[in-house]
């Protein structure tokens, strides 16, 4: 064993080292040349702090080899589960990474390091203790390996190689810890915001695959919505549609207090517990509390401000309740848009044994509904009067549902991205022209979607509700004829066409097929039933299709 110098690194310790083996220590006396400091500047880079972290450790291995002359450099992490050093990174020697090499704690080279704490020279790898047999196998002769720890604790080790036989000395090892020294909390902060990364990414994934996929919007109510994550962490922002059948569609706008996967996966349980009790069609306030009740089940202080509004696509009436969430933005067809002031509960699981208050309101036809979640609005420093503000300037002029959503976030969110979750969801009463035209697929299950359209413009007109289902039975039954017997099998198309001719509603039902006769004893009674609810009903028949058109006066007593 070599013995001990100023110029010699090599002073020997009673450590427990394999063959070939020699720890490694520093002499204070030894004064920093030149060289050293530029391989300081090198390695004391404050940019390799912000690199991606498969980044950083590959820039920090080619500034050590070349700043060693050597032809390998390495950087093993420590498994602590399995007890192991994993080749995480290499240069030179890359197999070492690529075929997953693991060197146990208190083995061979990398694990005696690990296991002592100290660094250890080898000069000739073919008489010593080493365990990888890659080393071997690429023909390295000599090698020096420093441990990383960062506060005291062990997360790895730095090692780099020579193919010729090589004595490195304590320049050689100055320059190695200096590396360790600036790696270790380097890796730490780069893993752990990789790993912030990954659960971001996870907690998007997540909250995306909780969010409706598609919005079915009924028969005269047009809807759009948006959501985006924020740029740190993810909250627990979502938003439903619920189509509640007759005419009517639940829309709720909801965000989770908290961030990361467990306000996601909070979400998501609020989500499907509210859908599901609006299914069981409550008013808007009874399915709150109901939800406020199902969060204080779950403990863990789940708490979440909601809103949920049932919007009757046929009267343009809106029922709404909030569990301490912002107030809706509505939007007119003509002048200026204004907040919604519903009166608040407390948000969902804050108290015990409460009541939630339901507001009533109407949204007229071609107004559109905003719901959205704090993100849009809220600023540091800015009071939320302001901010409500700046989004009712922001949707001002918006024509469409699509147009509110698209405005909204175009104007309020920033270039970098917002600071917290955004959920926008917004509905529309689609404006009812003078005359009805619709053009349906020959469907059966298209019929329930006109009668709703045909319904909303007939009480547009004024119409008695007695006169106008009576129309509507005429209608459904000419349209429900034209589905069977016109196109059979083959796909087809329907036209329905209403209009209001002084005091007499005037129907166009058309198909462009070719009606087979009816089958069964008891079959072909549409047409009487055509004439019994209509003052006239007239069968056009032509080589391009059938019409039938019919006409109601709607003063006939």
């Amino acid at each position: 064993m070599p013995t001990q110098d100023k110029t010699d690194a090599t002073r020997p310790a009673r450590r427990n080292l394999g063959v070939g083996q020699v720890a490694l220590e520093l002499d204070d006396s030894i004064v920093t040349p030149a060289r050293q400091l530029r391989d300081l500047v090198r390695l004391s880079d404050p940019a390799l702090s912000e690199l991606p972290f498969e980044e950083l450790l590959d820039e920090l291995l080619v500034r050590v080899r070349d700043l060693l002359d050597v032809n390998t450099a390495a950087i093993l992490l420590l498994d602590h589960e399995a007890d192991q050093l994993v080749a995480t990174a290499a240069r030179g020697i890359e197999e070492e990474v690529e075929q997953g090499v693991r060197v146990p704690v208190g083995r061979g080279f990398a694990g005696r390091i690990a296991q002592e704490r100290v660094a250890i020279f080898i000069a000739d790898v073919d008489h010593a203790d080493v365990v990888n047999p890659i080393l071997r196998e690429k023909g390295i002769r000599s090698l020096l390996g420093v441990p990383l720890i960062v506060e005291g604790d062990l997360i790895g080790v730095l090692h780099v190689g020579s193919l010729t036989p090589r004595r490195f000395d304590v320049r050689d090892l100055a320059v190695l810890e200096l590396a360790a020294a600036r790696a270790g909390p380097a890796i730490e902060r780069a893993r752990l915001l990789s790993a912030l990364v990954r659960e971001h990414a996870n907690a998007v994934l997540l909250q995306r695959s909780l969010l409706p996929r598609q919005l079915t919007a009924t028969a005269g109510i047009a809807v759009a919505a948006r959501y985006l994550p924020a740029r740190e962490e993810v909250g627990g922002d979502w938003f439903d549609l619920i189509d509640l059948g007759r005419g009517e569609i639940g829309i709720a706008i909801g965000d989770v207090v908290g961030h990361g996967l467990a306000a996601a996966s909070l979400m998501g349980q609020l989500r499907t517990a509210l859908h599901a009790y609006a299914l069981d069609r409550e008013d808007p306030a009874r399915t709150l509390e109901r939800v406020d009740r199902f969060a204080r089940s779950l403990g863990d202080h789940a708490m979440a401000t909601v809103a949920y509004a049932v919007v009757n696509a046929e009267t343009g009436t809106v029922r709404a309740a909030s569990a301490g969430h912002l107030p809706p933005v509505l939007v007119p067809a003509d002048g200026p848009p204004r907040r919604v002031d519903i009166p608040p509960a407390p948000p969902i699981g804050a108290y015990d044994h409460r009541t939630v208050p339901e507001h009533r309101f109407a949204l007229p036809p071609g107004a559109t509904l905003l719901l959205y979640t704090d993100g849009l609005i809220e600023r540091p420093g800015v009071p939320l009067t302001h901010s409500l503000g700046e989004l009712l300037d922001a949707v001002s002029g918006s024509q469409t549902a699509e147009d509110a959503c698209l405005l909204a976030m175009d104007r309020l969110v920033p270039q970098r991205g917002p600071r917290d979750d955004i959920a926008v969801i917004a509905v529309q009463n689609e404006p009812i022209p003078e005359r009805l035209d619709l053009e349906l697929p020959a469907q059966a299950a298209m019929l329930s979607g006109m009668r709703r359209m045909l319904n909303r413009w007939l009480w547009n007109q004024s119409v008695d509700q007695t006169v106008a289902t009576e129309i509507l039975i005429a209608v459904s039954e000419a349209c429900s004829n034209a589905v069977e017997h016109a196109y059979g099998i083959d796909e087809g198309a329907l036209r329905v066409r209403a209009q209001r001719v002084g005091d007499t509603i005037e129907v166009l039902v058309a198909d462009r097929g070719r009606w087979r006769p009816a089958r069964g004893e008891h079959r072909g009674r549409g047409l009487t039933i055509m004439r019994n609810a209509m003052d006239t009903c007239e069968v056009r028949t032509g080589e391009e299709g059938t019409e039938i058109v019919m006409r109601r006066r709607i003063d006939r007593a």
